[in-house]
C-alpha cells in the first residue's frame, strides 16, 4: 500500500505541477498578447480560470494528504492524551462524511448543468466540473488511508517532495 500511495502522491504532484506551469505559460501569453499585441481572446482568459481552479482543487487534495489543511487546533491541544486518537478518528470520519456528500452533490450538479456549453472554451461544463468529486474522491482515500493507519497504529508514510528540513509550524 506505501508504494501505491507514493505513487499516486508523486503523480498528483506531477499533475499540479504541470497544472501550474500551463496556467503560468498561459497567464504570460495572455498578459503579452493583450498590453503589447493588443489581441485579447475570451477563451484564454476562461482557460486560466479553469486552470486556476483545478490547481486548487487537486492542491487541496494533496494539503490533505501533507495534514497541512487549516485546522484550529486550541481545543484538541486542551484535551488529555488519552482523548488524542478517539478525536482524530472522530475528525478523519466527519471529513469522510463530508467529502462523500460533496461526491454525491458534484454527480447531482454535474448532471443536472453539465450539458451547458462554456462561453469561451465552448466545451460542456461537464468536463471542467469533474474536477469536483474527483477531488472529493481523491481527499476520501486520502483520509481512509489516515484512519487505518490510525487504527493500525502505524504513522503514514512521508509526503512526496516534501523537504526534511523543512520549518514545521508551532
Amino acid at each position: 500500500m506505501e508504494k501505491f500511495l507514493e505513487r499516486f502522491d508523486r503523480l498528483l504532484t506531477f499533475w499540479c505541477v504541470l497544472l501550474t506551469g500551463a496556467m503560468t505559460i498561459a497567464v504570460i501569453t495572455l498578459v503579452f498578447s493583450r498590453y503589447v499585441l493588443g489581441i485579447t481572446f475570451i477563451w484564454a482568459e476562461e482557460s486560466i480560470s479553469v486552470l486556476f481552479y483545478a490547481t486548487t482543487y487537486f492542491g487541496a487534495a494533496l494539503g490533505v494528504r501533507c495534514d497541512e489543511h487549516i485546522r484550529i487546533d486550541y481545543f484538541t491541544s486542551k484535551m488529555a492524551p488519552s482523548l488524542e486518537r478517539p478525536v482524530k478518528v472522530l475528525q478523519i470520519v466527519v471529513v469522510i462524511l463530508l467529502q462523500v456528500f460533496l461526491l454525491r452533490v458534484g454527480i447531482n450538479w454535474i448532471a443536472k448543468v453539465g450539458g451547458t456549453l462554456t462561453p469561451g472554451l465552448r466545451i460542456p461544463v461537464k468536463f471542467l466540473y469533474v474536477m469536483f468529486p474527483v477531488n472529493a474522491v481523491i481527499v476520501t482515500f486520502y483520509e481512509s488511508v489516515r484512519l487505518v493507519s490510525l487504527f493500525r497504529g502505524k504513522k503514514l508514510p512521508a509526503c512526496t517532495g516534501r523537504a526534511e528540513n523543512e520549518i514545521q509550524p508551532v
